[in-house]
């Protein structure tokens, strides 16, 4: 085993469950809600409290049992994010192969009012400029953050510096590299 596979081994990231579970969670009682309403407003005063328990009580299992149904169909194990000496491999509706060498930039993003989306942006050179996103909170990774730093630190390794890496700064100083702030 070589250094490289060590220090760089392939790395596997599937579907996460918890945002799928909440939001089925979410959408059963939002829509919970608002058959019980619907039904409270068109029968009027002789739906009474038992006979609305008794619904919604039914409801709720008919509900519970569409979403087991869902849910089993949906594969947790499967592999959506891959990522090891040759690129990176994405599995949204086709697999998708990126090579190291043809990736210009990778960027994350946080965003939304409370900053709690987390998006990986990766920027193809070789498909006229055009852009992959990854749903970070949606893979089953410790940190969307670590995963966008171990996402830099391959292709720091692994894709050879271009003429225009090389050469970009040869003379004037960035604001980056007195900053510390990477803007790759």
């Amino acid at each position: 085993m070589s250094t490289t596979e060590t220090s760089f081994p392939r790395r596997e990231f599937t579907r996460a469950r918890g945002p799928v579970y909440f939001a089925l969670f979410g959408g059963g009682v939002i829509s919970l809600y608002l058959i019980a309403k619907g039904a409270a407003a068109i029968s009027g005063s002789w739906f009474g409290l038992v006979a609305g328990i008794l619904a919604a009580a039914a409801l709720l299992a008919s509900y519970v049992t569409g979403a087991l149904k869902l849910l089993s169909r949906v594969d947790f194990s499967k592999v959506t994010l891959a990522m090891d000496h040759e690129g990176i491999h994405v599995a949204h509706q086709a697999e998708t192969s990126i090579p190291w060498t043809s990736i210009a930039k990778i960027r994350y993003y946080e965003v939304g009012r409370f900053k709690q989306r987390k998006i990986i942006l990766i920027e193809r050179l070789d498909m006229g400029k055009s852009e992959v996103r990854i749903d970070a909170d949606f893979l089953n990774c410790g940190s969307p953050r670590d995963l966008y730093e171990t996402m830099k630190r391959y292709r720091r390794y692994f894709a050879p510096m271009s003429e225009s890496d090389d050469n970009g700064n040869a003379l004037v100083y960035g604001s980056s590299s007195w900053t510390g702030l990477d803007d790759d």
